[in-house]
């Protein structure tokens, strides 16, 4: 008995393994530990872009920069999920539900090259903008 134990324990880590390999991505916290994200059909990722710099004076093609910042909307917890490149200083975040007209604003602190947004406006059409310390600025758009 104590043997069909162990082994029906065994059989369900393995398939827990398994069902995390296959349907749950890895979210690293801040300790660098793996924590388990179940995919889900609605989570995507936003496009990032720069908002062209209205006073620098030139108008001609410029080389492609790197974009300092990933986003992804993960469903499970309600939130964009940030990545940075380096740390950027502190920013300030800006998110409008466009359908709805409702607004939150954040300071977020990049040094931990990681950062959420919670999102608790409801579905509809997102606009989301970044404001560097420098001035510069990013944009994303995605749908809920």
């Amino acid at each position: 008995m104590k043997n069909q134990i162990i082994l029906a324990l065994s059989l369900a880590v393995s398939l827990m393994v398994t069902d995390l390999s296959s349907n749950y991505k890895w979210l690293y916290d801040t300790d660098g530990y793996r924590l388990p994200m179940k995919v889900v059909a609605a989570d995507s990722a936003i496009v990032i872009s720069p908002i062209p710099d209205q006073d620098s004076g030139s108008h001609g093609p410029r080389m492609p920069g790197i974009i300092p910042i990933s986003a992804s909307y993960e469903s499970l917890l309600s939130s964009v999920l940030l990545t940075f490149t380096s740390n950027l200083g502190e920013i300030e975040v800006e998110v409008m539900n466009t359908t709805t007209g409702d607004y939150i604003s954040e300071m977020i602190d990049t040094q931990f090259l990681f950062a959420t947004v919670p999102i608790t406006m409801g579905p509809g059409h997102y606009l989301i903008l970044f404001t560097l310390p420098s001035g510069r600025q990013y944009k994303g758009e995605f749908d809920l």
